[in-house]
């Protein structure tokens, strides 16, 4: 089976500085998202449905609220003997001191690279959002005889140009060019930051790369080597969203409350996977009022909440009023109090008859167990 010659590593502090207001107590895998799951649950699902069962996380810093949410893995069935998740330490192995780049990271990973029987290994960045059959990637990896292939999406809603890869395709699927254009045309094709490796060449480049000061996937990896490698692209065609600012944060989460996008992202076939909670369902007051919104299990609902999106444990309280708003676990709204545009971390408390107003360019972010 092909998924049987499949390892994955993902990288959990790639682009922390892209939501800094969400990653300064955590890693950017393990940022929250869609009122019940974790980035990096999308990342471990697609692996684990296409049958990865041997998978390397390479963290950085701040990754105590990973581990948690990891535990042993056993939410994706990867609490195993054999395999299973393996938390690859952040120190550049040749001097005691964190990885600085990519490459810095991955040569660090070398052991595991090196002592893994598999044949491929799947490379995967923690702000990806999709649900990619994993399975078929590989297949065409194979089928082309591909070095690398490089997971993409035509038309990504992407906000930084200058740090998403965009690739020149021709008819047969190979790259023939990358940049980095700052200017985002509507028919471009961009890297999802999804790629596959044939293992022996990836430890091949990557000590290359290492020896020589090298710095990304990207350039380093890819776009150095297009004259001597056979690098192929893989399109996307479902739904897809990169982490790479915190607009298109709050644009993701709230594209979840298109019953379309939903659908094509919670793949019945496919299913995303989760560290799961024992609650009770959500209740709702008899004042209560709740239009256009995603609500998690736990949640007590006695206010008005429109167009937002509440993780496990929100309480608004009668009077409140939550509008165009992500709530994250544990956060109470009492009464008479009005959030409008706002990004609450877990645990915080807006106080009675606060007013927190933010603009859609630009949200109040609230952080983590603080009180207004």
């Amino acid at each position: 089976m092909i998924s049987s010659s499949v390892a994955g590593i993902v990288f959990a502090n790639a682009h922390d500085e892209a939501i800094e207001k969400l990653t300064q107590k955590r890693s950017i895998a393990s940022v929250p998202f869609g009122g019940r799951y974790r980035l990096i649950d999308f990342c471990l699902s697609n692996l684990v449905n296409a049958g990865v069962s041997n998978i390397g996380i390479i963290t950085r810093e701040k990754y105590r609220s990973l581990m948690d949410h990891l535990g042993s893995g056993m939410h994706w069935d990867l609490d195993r003997k054999s395999g299973g998740i393996r938390i690859l330490p952040p120190f550049n192995v040749s001097r005691v001191r964190l990885y600085q780049n990519h490459v810095e990271a991955l040569y660090g990973a070398m052991d595991f690279m090196t002592r893994c029987k598999e044949k491929y290994i799947v490379i995967y960045d923690a702000r990806t959002v999709a649900n990619i059959d994993i399975r078929e990637v590989v297949k065409q990896h194979i089928d082309s005889k591909a070095d690398i292939t490089v997971v993409c999406r035509r038309g990504l809603k992407i906000t930084n140009g200058d740090n998403t890869m965009a690739l020149d395709v021709n008819k047969e699927g190979k790259v023939v060019l990358t940049g980095f254009p700052e200017k985002i045309a509507a028919d471009d094709i961009r890297s999802m930051g999804v790629y596959v490796f044939t293992r022996d060449k990836l430890v091949e480049i990557v000590k290359n790369s290492y020896e020589t000061g090298g710095d990304t996937i990207n350039d380093d990896l890819i776009s150095a080597n297009l004259d001597t490698l056979n690098v192929m692209a893989y399109e996307h065609k479902g739904y897809a969203a990169i982490m790479d600012c915190p607009k298109a944060y709050r644009r993701a989460n709230f594209e979840l409350l298109n019953a379309d996008i939903r659908k094509d992202l919670f793949n019945a076939q496919r299913p995303i996977y989760t560290k799961t909670r024992d609650d009770m369902p959500t209740r709702y007051g008899t004042q209560s009022s709740v239009t256009n919104s995603l609500i998690a299990e736990g949640c007590v609902i006695e206010g008005t909440v429109k167009n937002s999106v509440l993780f496990r444990g929100v309480k608004v309280e009668k009077g409140a009023v939550v509008e165009n708003s992500i709530l994250m676990q544990g956060v109470t709204v009492a009464e008479g109090a009005q959030l409008d545009n706002v990004v609450s971390d877990k645990n915080a408390t807006v106080s009675t008859g606060m007013v927190v107003k933010g603009t859609d360019d630009k949200a109040f972010f609230v952080e983590k167990n603080q009180t207004l």
